[in-house]
């Protein structure tokens, strides 16, 4: 195999991957809404909470943190800036039951992770980097939106 050979293995599989997460993560909540400058920017919010939902599923499936800092960070975010909760915004604009949803995508990355071949292989593979890259991008995203709740 060739180091081109490689990197587009290695692309093509993390690519794989986001897609993969998004499809699972992503919340039913606006697709059934047609598509306004509105639904856009909460798309965008939740977006961000569901990315931070994935990468703590990660930090506690594979690295055994059990304290929650992607959503802890977005958590403070919103706190500052729209004195919200977090979880509130998750309650009312994702699903009423937040702890149940917490509970099920912790699952459903659970499975995923076992269907990718593990902790050591997503990391390998540079999904993990991406996947924190791609917070990072979300959240200045979100940051900058000028969405503010209703």
């Amino acid at each position: 195999m060739t180091p081109h050979t490689q990197l587009s293995t290695h692309a093509l599989h993390v690519q794989c991957l986001l897609t993969i997460c998004f499809l699972i993560f992503s919340p039913p909540s606006l697709a059934a809404q047609p598509i306004t400058e509105e639904n856009n920017e909460l798309q965008i919010h939740i977006d961000l909470i569901e990315i931070a939902l994935l990468t703590d599923a990660y930090n506690k499936r594979c690295r055994g943190i059990s304290v929650s800092k992607s959503l802890n960070q977005v958590n403070r975010l919103y706190v500052t800036k729209y004195s919200l909760t977090a979880n509130n915004f998750m309650k009312i604009y994702i699903d009423p039951n937040v702890k149940a949803l917490k509970l099920e995508r912790q699952q459903r990355f659970n499975k995923l992770l076992n269907e990718l071949g593990g902790c050591l292989a997503v990391k390998k593979n540079g999904s993990i980097k991406l996947l924190k890259k791609h917070f990072r991008a979300q959240y200045e995203i979100t940051e900058k939106s000028p969405w503010y709740p209703e």
